[in-house]
């Protein structure tokens, strides 16, 4: 070992020490196992203090993400407490909060590069994200009705999981994306997708069928709601879709000096927009059907529009925090952003379904079956992505 004559430091193998308090390697990197030069000792010291910048920006980047996936499982909770609303009401309510309001406030706020860059995009980009807007709104009005009638946990299960499946092959099919890197990994993912899918719907089916909200007696069967329920995974990946069709014009606006969670913004509003030109149209019909639309202004109106925007903010939460998550320094790869966003989803939908008692009247059999499912769901994410 090697006393530093100036600083009163010594360095070598165990660490440093320095004033009579010792510090092992875990906080400078690895040691030596010979002496070494005072200036290697601070390039040590410099060395830790990168991999401990590098760790933090990592593991804030993964809470960002498992975070945006949390908020996202816990959209529906609100639901819960609704007072003298069914299931109409509050789908038209959250849509005017997360798919107009917020969307239109984030843009009023969006810096003038965004805008400046915006602007110079052809217009069939627009029409495009809005016309998958679209498609993901009747994904939207599919997974309402799915939630009400089958729970939280259901829904963020085996809708997501058809999800998943629609997500992997569409955008293989129309040459959006390129061929997997590990074409078995990717089958074996795709093939556990659908095995945990299916055995979510069938250990569902034994279980409770209690609605969360009044809905139509014609949509509380438990077979008439499982084709919805497809629908919904299918269609819900029009939000993923749309993004895929536009990294292109994102990377664009970033490199035109936007940020990265401004730039999303060129599908989020058109994405939203299309989808509220579903959802609201479908829930006022409904509405009109129930003879119910007195109860948008009625009694307790005023609570449950706050819950409809506590749930609009859970939804702005998950697409901020998400690409907060996917694009800040030391974020890992898109696939693996993903993976992590749906296991917490998955496994939060869960144990906020559990937690809420929407599987108390089911078997143990029952919900050990749906536990394993949700897991063996979260594994064929991780195996679909490459993580």
């Amino acid at each position: 070992m090697i006393a530093d004559p100036v600083r009163g430091m010594k360095c070598g193998k165990f660490g440093i020490a320095m004033k009579g308090i010792h510090m092992p390697p875990l906080f400078l990197g690895s040691g030596t196992s010979h002496d070494v030069p005072r200036r290697e000792c601070v390039g040590s010291w410099v060395g830790t203090l990168h991999w401990y910048a590098h760790m933090r920006a990592e593991i804030t980047a993964f809470l960002l993400l498992a975070v945006s996936g949390l908020f996202q499982a816990a959209f529906a909770i609100p639901i819960r407490y609704l007072r003298n609303w069914r299931w109409e009401q509050i789908w038209v309510a959250q849509s005017v909060m997360a798919n107009i309001l917020l969307p239109l406030v984030w843009a009023a706020v969006a810096p003038a590069v965004f805008w400046d860059q915006a602007s110079r995009i052809p217009y069939s980009h627009w029409i495009a994200a809005y016309g998958w807007g679209l498609v993901w709104g009747l994904g939207g009005v599919t997974y309402g009705l799915t939630l009400t009638a089958l729970g939280i946990a259901f829904a963020n299960s085996f809708v997501f999981g058809v999800t998943i499946v629609t997500g992997a092959l569409l955008p293989l099919a129309l040459n959006a994306v390129a061929s997997p890197t590990h074409p078995l990994r990717s089958v074996a993912g795709l093939v556990l997708c659908v095995a945990a899918t299916g055995s979510i719907g069938l250990f569902r089916g034994r279980g409770s069928q209690t609605p969360l909200l009044p809905m139509a007696a014609s949509l509380r069967s438990y077979r008439r709601m499982v084709p919805i329920a497809i629908v919904s995974g299918i269609a819900s990946a029009g939000y993923g879709l749309a993004f895929a069709f536009s990294f292109g014009t994102i990377h664009r606006l970033i490199d035109g000096g936007v940020s990265p969670v401004s730039a999303s913004l060129v599908v989020v509003l058109p994405v939203y927009l299309g989808g509220a030109s579903v959802a609201v149209p479908v829930g006022l019909s409904f509405a009109r059907r129930s003879r119910t639309m007195a109860l948008f202004i009625g009694g307790h109106a005023a609570w449950n529009w706050f819950l409809a925007l506590v749930m609009g903010l859970c939804a702005a939460a998950t697409v901020v925090l998400y690409g907060l998550g996917g694009t800040i320094a030391g974020h890992p790869a898109p696939n693996v952003s993903f993976s992590i966003f749906m296991t917490f989803l998955v496994l939060g939908g869960n144990a906020l379904g559990f937690a809420t008692g929407e599987m108390r009247g089911n078997g143990t059999g029952v919900n050990a079956g749906l536990w394993m499912s949700s897991c063996g769901l979260v594994l064929a994410a991780w195996l679909l992505n490459g993580g």
